[in-house]
């Protein structure tokens, strides 16, 4: 019953960012909004990391098979994709780098907040 639950939870989330998107128009998808509002939430303490520990681990352990229907979704389109190589290749480079930096400087601004909390 607890599984039920926070799966419940998650899904009315990720329901709510639906609705936000749809009656907002914010040019933001639903599900992204749905997991800003989770992380917010989560962040605030309104929501505890215990009350979706068990469906999150479920989730997380088996985030390869997500991937299964955009991979598929790509050999559909391989030959619009075979096209669209080299840039699709400098999207790929570039966005990877941007990454790599953001993540970058976020580990470095967390870590100095660490630090000056100590």
């Amino acid at each position: 019953m607890r599984v039920l639950l926070q799966l419940a939870l998650i899904l009315g989330i990720c329901y709510a960012g639906d609705l936000i998107h749809d009656y907002t128009g914010i040019p933001v998808p639903g599900n992204i909004l749905g997991m800003l509002i989770l992380l917010l939430l989560l962040c605030l303490k309104i929501v505890k990391l215990d009350q979706i520990r068990e469906v999150s681990d479920f989730f997380l352990k088996r985030l390869s098979f997500f991937f299964l229907p955009p991979a598929i979704g790509l050999m559909l389109v391989g030959d619009d994709v075979k096209s669209q190589w080299p840039l699709l290749l400098f999207l790929c480079i570039v966005i990877t780098v941007v990454t790599m930096v953001t993540t970058g400087w976020t580990v470095q601004l967390l870590s100095k907040k660490s630090k000056d909390k100590n």
